[in-house]
């Protein structure tokens, strides 16, 4: 199910977000890095954001009975993007969770909630070798750019992101 969120959401979101880093990016991002994320860190800035949610910050979550096992973030592109775009920032889903359809129902909700907003496309920054978050958003019709960042502003290591898009 999914659902818009409250700012009582936010611990679970971060609960999420960690585990399915951990899981996930193991390969891709340093060990003392996903060792030291702290869900408390940004919960107070987060839960500020859900309180005032608009298209420029969008969060949506999967619930399996009263427990978030899933999120994604849409919002307004935090880089220099096309006009009539909108980016979707996160999708997150907990491991336990993985490969029963909440990641492409969530994304199939943002595409939806995008086009109905009237936006042009979608846009999304996928780290290289995901191979699994690569599978979904390319079943779902994003298709590669052909643009690549590599950045380490986030974990102090180099992180090599490829740029896919959707027309919607």
């Amino acid at each position: 199910m999914l659902r818009n969120t409250t700012p009582s959401d936010a611990e679970a979101i971060e609960n999420v977000r960690i585990a399915a880093w951990r899981a996930a990016y193991q390969a891709f991002m340093p060990p003392g890095f996903l060792a030291g994320l702290d869900p408390l860190k940004n919960l107070a800035d987060l839960r500020e954001r859900l309180s005032v949610q608009s298209m420029d910050f969008s969060v949506t979550v999967a619930s399996r009975g009263p427990s978030v096992v899933a999120f994604s973030i849409l919002g307004k592109p935090r880089y220099d993007a096309p006009p009539g775009s909108i980016e979707l920032w996160a999708l997150n889903v907990l491991p336990d969770y993985w490969r029963q359809g909440f990641g492409k129902t969530l994304t199939e909700g943002a595409i939806g909630s995008a086009n109905s907003t009237g936006f042009k496309s979608m846009e999304l920054w996928c780290i290289q070798g995901n191979t699994p978050a690569q599978a979904i958003y390319e079943k779902s019709g994003f298709t590669l750019t052909g643009q690549e960042r590599i950045s380490s502003h986030l974990t102090g290591s180099p992180l090599h992101e490829v740029l896919y898009t959707k027309k919607l």
